[in-house]
């Protein structure tokens, strides 16, 4: 099994990577918000539409869990004015998170160490939660599921992109085939279950020109240039048993 909380720790420590960003500007063109530093295949589209679905008044108490370095939550942030609790379990991510905030015209935000399945929030205490290409990694996507719930009001909007497979990929957690049964067991009525826009022409593509481009990221990180190969590869095989990548709505009962 992996150890996720040290796999992200040492990979928020490290600079972000000139070369990933020019290939990810390259694929996804104006649909790249470059400006957020993501660790994700967000779009400006989904954030505006996580941003419109959220629902928040001004003030309004906003989580994101697998926050990484904060960009799409404090993105969400400032264009609903809502006040953002970040949750990631890699505490360089964080500690990236909170230099951001700093740099943002936003409400006041906090981030903290937590998972998942133990977010450390209270109880029915946000009126949003959003997750952004992280649920992937949980080990237990029921007990996230009941998570969300647990620190949503009732009435809350749950604002997830996650991806659907039709087999387990190569060392990741167990993955479902559709997440809606799993949102409806925790609590939630689902609103929106939509496919977002192009997502396998742009995931395989970034990860086509990053094989190309492999020496240059190589001599960048200072990893090995075959471990590389053999690490995209394998995303590319993984991303073969993707069915949808989904930008799902859910309401809390």
């Amino acid at each position: 099994m992996t150890d996720w909380k040290s796999a992200f720790t040492a990979t928020f420590g490290a600079p972000a990577s000139a070369v990933s960003a020019r290939i990810w500007a390259e694929v996804y063109g104006d649909e790249y918000p470059a400006e957020l530093d993501t660790y994700s295949f967000v779009t400006r589209s989904d954030l505006h539409r996580i941003a419109r679905e959220a629902r928040l008044a001004p003030g309004g108490r906003l989580a994101d869990i697998g926050c990484g370095r904060g960009g799409p939550g404090l993105w969400v942030g400032a264009h609903t004015r809502a006040r953002l609790t970040g949750v990631d379990i890699a505490e360089t991510a964080l500690t990236s998170a909170r230099r951001r905030a700093e740099s943002m015209d936003v409400e006041p935000a906090e981030f903290r160490v937590g998972s998942f399945e133990d977010t450390g929030l209270e109880d029915a205490s946000f009126e949003a939660v959003m997750s952004i290409d992280a649920l992937l990694f949980a080990p237990g996507k029921q007990r996230a599921c009941a998570e969300f719930a647990r620190i949503l009001a009732p009435g809350g909007r749950l604002l997830v992109t996650t991806w659907d497979f039709d087999g387990q990929p190569v060392g990741r957690p167990p993955q479902v085939g559709d997440h809606r049964p799993l949102l409806e067991a925790a609590g939630f009525d689902v609103l929106s279950y939509e496919v977002t826009p192009d997502w396998r022409d742009r995931q395989r593509r970034t990860m086509e020109l990053s094989l190309e481009r492999v020496a240059d990221l190589a001599a960048e990180t200072g990893d090995d240039p075959d471990r590389l190969c053999e690490s995209f590869e394998q995303t590319l095989r993984n991303q073969d048993l993707m069915t949808r990548r989904v930008l799902m709505v859910a309401a809390r009962r």
